[in-house]
């Protein structure tokens, strides 16, 4: 067991080029608050997913799109109507039912590069200087960013390295199906909140949406 590295680094305040590693969004997840797959969620025919990615692919290198593989045709059929400035690659879980460890085991696999920033596909308020600060906090043996606030880590909101895959591959044998069932066995960096305290709306970045309030949060912030 490795024990946690917690780091308390100054926000970087100033805006950088691309990001050396991947934007990986999650998809899937049944969302029964929300009452059907968060994938899909749109409002006034806009996807929240195009602007997740919209909002993250102009500051990493790649764009990852994980999704289940009854989710992948209607999917691609949805995203022909929408002019991406950007490349898509879409990775298909291999096993259904495994919760978002199969997602993250499968997209590490098919990182073109070395880090990923995962998150959720209900995450459109995401901000680029958190995420920067979130980067700059990387020590030499880190193999996960993780935020905590409070006492919560945030395992949708991270960046993870692919040298994670063996651990999250034996978690996923063993039947465990929380994200932050393989912490234990990887160098895991801690970022406390403190962090990010200079940073003006801060805590917008890890908002998801669970409800369908929160949808109509997203239609009257973005003028839809």
């Amino acid at each position: 067991m490795h024990p946690q590295a917690t780091s308390t680094h100054e926000p970087d305040n100033g805006r950088g080029g691309k990001i050396p590693a991947s934007a990986v969004i999650l998809g899937g997840g049944r969302g029964r608050r929300m009452g059907g797959n968060k994938l899909f969620l749109s409002f006034q025919g806009h996807l929240v997913l195009e602007r997740v990615l919209l909002r993250l692919a102009p500051y990493f290198e790649a764009v990852l799109l994980s999704v289940g593989s009854e989710d992948r045709e209607p999917l691609e059929k949805l995203l022909q109507g929408i002019s991406l400035p950007f490349s898509l690659k879409i990775v298909e879980d291999k096993a259904s039912g495994k919760g978002p460890l199969e997602g993250l085991a499968r997209s590490l696999e098919e990182l073109p590069t070395e880090w990923g920033f995962f998150v959720g596909c209900d995450m459109p308020w995401i901000q680029e200087m958190v995420v920067r600060t979130l980067w700059k906090a990387r020590q030499k043996n880190s193999q996960a960013l993780v935020v905590r606030r409070g006492e919560y880590l945030e395992p949708l909101h991270a960046f993870y390295a692919r040298s994670c895959l063996s651990s999250v591959e034996k978690v996923l044998r063993e039947g465990k199906r929380q994200m932050k069932s393989f912490y234990a066995a990887i160098e895991l960096t801690v970022v406390e909140e403190s962090a990010f305290a200079l940073l003006p709306g801060y805590g917008r970045s890890f908002r998801g949406m669970n409800t369908p309030e929160d949808l109509h949060q997203f239609g009257d912030a973005y003028h839809i």
